[in-house]
C-alpha cells in the first residue's frame, strides 16, 4: 500500500535524505478513533501509530506533541518537558495557519512554521513507527530515532 502522494510532509522529508516509506489508508472519521482505525488499516500495532496534536505552551510557545494514537497527551508533562508551566490544544484555525496541514493530516514535517516537537519516549521502545505525512489517511513510516533528528525534538513521557 505504498503511494507516491507529494505533501509538504513528504517533501520535507526528501529533503533530509533519510529512508521512509508511506502507506494510504481509507480515512473514515466517523467511525471515530481515528488513530486506532488507522493502525488496524495498516496493520500496525497502536503503540507504534503515532499522531501529532499542535499544542500552545503557556498560551504564547506553538509546539508539537507526538504521541501513540491510543494513548492521551498528559499537558503537564508536555509543558514541563517544554519549560513551560501549562499546555493545552491549539484551536484548529490557528493550527492550520501555523503547520498549513488540516486536522487529521497534522505532522511535525515540513510545517509552515518550525515547532518544538517532543515525542513520546514510548516510541524508543519501537524499531519504526507510523506518523502522519501531512494529509488525511496517509502515513510515512520511519525510525524514531530519524524522527528526533529531523525535527530537532526531544524525547520525554508525555503520554497517558
Amino acid at each position: 500500500m505504498t503511494d507516491q502522494q507529494n505533501t509538504a510532509a513528504t517533501r520535507f522529508l526528501d529533503s533530509t535524505g533519510i529512508s521512509y516509506k508511506t502507506c494510504q489508508y481509507d480515512y473514515a472519521p466517523q467511525k471515530g478513533h481515528i488513530g486506532e482505525q488507522a493502525a488496524s488499516a495498516i496493520g500496525a500495532k497502536p503503540s507504534a501509530v503515532f499522531k501529532t496534536l499542535a499544542v500552545k505552551i503557556d498560551r504564547k510557545q506553538p509546539a508539537f506533541a507526538v504521541i501513540p494514537v491510543d494513548k492521551r497527551v498528559n499537558f503537564k508533562a508536555l509543558a514541563i518537558a517544554l519549560g513551560g508551566r501549562n499546555a493545552k490544544m491549539m484551536q484548529p484555525d490557528e493550527a492550520h495557519d501555523r503547520t498549513g496541514f488540516v486536522s487529521g493530516g497534522t505532522t511535525p514535517f515540513g510545517s509552515r512554521q518550525t515547532l518544538p516537537t517532543v515525542i513520546d519516549r514510548s516510541a524508543q521502545k519501537h524499531k519504526t513507527i507510523w506518523i502522519n505525512a501531512g494529509a488525511r489517511g496517509f502515513l510515512a513510516c520511519l525510525t524514531p530515532q530519524d524522527v528526533q533528528a529531523v525535527t530537532q525534538g526531544l524525547f520525554a513521557n508525555i503520554a497517558e
